[in-house]
């Protein structure tokens, strides 16, 4: 009696191994095809910005002034399907290296409480300035509960290393997801 238990133990065993596998590909599948949806566009031209990338219509101040662009990666793809972060981010060019997360409202995410999440994130920016003082830039992807008055835009300008992704036109993706969308930026590196 005992090696039938055995037996019907591996058994569920393999079932369970054959079930994660079967998730796993699935949930790559899924990545797979988010990242490739994100970075498919038409052939790069190199044209400059036509809009004033350091400052948002919402907010007063103007962002420090990035070098000039030779690089192909500034394209038409500015104009038509818009940035997979800003127009700030895509202005600061190639070899990004970025430190994602994601903030979301209550709508996703039922123990979200706004004022503790922000007092997390000025928390996390002065850790980012301390521990990677040396170029990393932390992209915040939120959606449309995030204020740009009132918390985006004194972030911001206060910070040069700090660059708020609206994803509000990209719902089709989970919030939970958008802190991987800079592994499919073609001007991140890390």
């Amino acid at each position: 009696m005992p090696a039938i238990r055995t037996f019907a133990s591996s058994i569920s065993t393999s079932n369970r191994r054959f079930i994660y596998l079967i998730f796993a590909g699935v949930f790559g599948s899924f990545m797979i095809f988010i990242i490739s949806s994100l970075t498919s566009s038409p052939p790069l031209v190199i044209f400059p910005l036509q809009i004033n990338y350091r400052q948002r219509p919402e907010c007063t101040c103007l962002r420090s002034e990035l070098p000039l662009l030779s690089s192909p990666l500034t394209s038409k793809q500015n104009d038509s399907q818009a940035f997979l972060c800003s127009e700030y981010a895509t202005q600061r060019g190639p070899h990004q290296r970025i430190i994602a997360i994601s903030l979301f409202g209550p709508k996703e995410n039922r123990i979200f409480q706004f004022n503790r999440s922000i007092n997390f994130l000025h928390a996390l920016i002065q850790d980012l300035n301390i521990r990677y003082s040396d170029g990393f830039i932390l992209r915040i992807h939120h959606d449309n509960t995030i204020n740009t008055a009132d918390i985006i835009c004194p972030i911001e300008c206060k910070h040069p290393n700090v660059d708020f992704c609206n994803m509000t036109h990209k719902l089709y993706i989970p919030p939970k997801i958008w802190r991987f969308i800079p592994a499919g930026d073609p001007l991140v590196d890390v």
